[in-house]
């Protein structure tokens, strides 16, 4: 929608200026040239617009990503690039909105590769999701950190991570199935 995209671009562009706990729905709805009664019949609060830029992102449209490494890269690109504004919101009060960010992006693509590669009988969800929860706080840490490590160092240890966890947790569920 027109008006939503305009609240949540706004946002973006006057966190390059401000920081996030300074912006109430006033000053947003000022820069916008808009007023609080269409601000609020669209959100609740700046939570909710910090929410809903990340339900729209699209990050790696057009990328193949086959295997964990190709969306480990896809993604902490991503949060390279939109640092200023995925930093802001770390260390905000909507922090929790780019944890679920990050759960949801690992979530999806990695369920599809596993489904894609995995036996029906095993229950591969399992490891995604504790892998996804794994991979929020990692990056959550790496953002609040102001991304001290490396972007290869981060890729590299992640990537080991998956390999093992998927490896010794998909045994031990193929074990347990015995």
């Amino acid at each position: 929608m027109k008006t939503e995209g305009k609240f949540r671009d706004g946002l973006i562009e006057l966190m390059n200026d401000v920081s996030l706990s300074e912006i109430n729905v006033v000053m947003l709805c000022d820069y916008v040239h808009s007023n609080r009664q269409t601000f609020y019949y669209h959100y609740r609060d700046i939570s909710d617009v910090i929410e809903s830029i990340f339900l729209k992102e699209k990050i790696g449209i057009g990328k193949k990503m086959n295997d964990f490494e190709a969306i480990n890269k896809v993604f902490v690109n991503y949060v390279n690039v939109s640092y200023r504004f995925i930093s802001e919101v770390v260390k905000s009060y909507a922090g929790d909105k780019f944890s679920d960010f990050v759960f949801s992006f690992y979530y999806r693509h990695l369920i599809n590769i596993a489904s894609k590669s995995q036996k029906a009988d095993v229950n591969y969800s399992m490891i995604v999701r504790y892998i996804s929860t794994i991979m929020a706080k990692e990056l959550n840490f790496w953002v609040s950190t102001k991304r001290k490590e490396k972007s290869a160092d981060l890729l590299k240890r992640t990537d080991v991570l998956w390999n093992y966890l998927s490896v010794r947790y998909l045994s031990d569920l193929k074990k347990a199935r015995i």
